[in-house]
């Protein structure tokens, strides 16, 4: 077993040793002190960075491990622990802002002319007769905004307060709530008509609105729709269930374009 002592300036002696050796080292292969002095700077900052690196990790390990032997002690769950840090970080709604938010969509969809809502158009309807579909409910109707368009977002969302109906079974609502950011696969028929898939899954956006958000193929669903799919367009996104095992799905339907304000009609569809 090595022993090592401190020198007079409290420093380890092994330390000087391997010091003056890489000093060595160095002075064999530069011409001048200038290059042997740079040389030394870079590897020694190059090893401390390393070595602060290396406590900061260790540090966060042994305080994580600390922290997750407190819950198993107290029979927390690992997906417990991150529906909670989740929620840690979410930002609180009053129940008077949920209240305002509500009576400003409406108020906004009645001016239109879009409250009570149109009916689902017949080309739908056959759509999803077609797969086997059944259980057909609308689920929101969603003025279209600019972050619901934008590439680098590559998602749409549902604020969950607007939602009109319940959708999700038992398995699903577990799917999603209580392992964040999962999320299902499902159907989705575009309002082109075209049957695609979609993922659904749940975030508290930045304005601390728990939603239900598409994502994954979602920008490039937006992009073949583009002539739908603008901003301030007003759509309508209906529920229904298919086979295989009555698997959930979704039908997106525009019914006020964003420029012209035209509003669709059963007929045209």
């Amino acid at each position: 077993m090595s022993t090592s002592s401190k020198n007079s300036d409290g420093f380890d002696e092994n330390d000087d040793v391997q010091w003056l050796k890489l000093k060595e080292e160095i002075e064999a292969k530069t011409e001048n002190k200038s290059q042997m002095e740079t040389k030394l700077i870079n590897i020694v900052s190059q090893k401390f960075k390393a070595r602060v690196a290396m406590e900061r990790n260790r540090r966060n390990n042994k305080e994580a491990k600390k922290k997750k032997m407190e819950f198993e002690e107290k029979g927390i769950e690992k997906e417990e622990l991150v529906v909670m840090r989740k929620r840690k970080k979410q930002k609180i709604i009053t129940g008077d802002d949920e209240k305002k938010l509500n009576t400003k969509v409406m108020t906004k969809l009645r001016e239109l002319g879009l409250e009570p809502p149109l009916d689902m158009p017949e080309a739908f309807k056959t759509c999803i007769e077609n797969m086997g579909g059944t259980d057909i409910n609308l689920i929101i109707q969603k003025i279209i905004e600019q972050t619901d368009l934008k590439k680098q977002q590559n998602r749409l969302s549902m604020p969950k307060k607007q939602i009109r109906s319940k959708f999700l079974n038992e398995e699903e609502e577990a799917m999603l709530n209580i392992v964040p950011n999962k999320g299902i696969d499902v159907k989705f028929i575009e309002p082109c008509l075209k049957v695609s898939e979609l993922h659904l899954t749940t975030w508290t956006l930045g304005s601390g609105k728990p939603s239900f958000i598409f994502n994954k193929q979602w920008h490039q669903i937006a992009m073949e729709n583009s002539d739908s799919l603008k901003p301030k367009a007003v759509v309508q996104v209906w529920s229904f269930r298919h086979p295989p095992d009555s698997k959930l799905g979704f039908a997106m339907i525009k019914v006020k374009d964003g420029e012209d304000g035209h509003i669709i009609d059963e007929a045209m569809g």
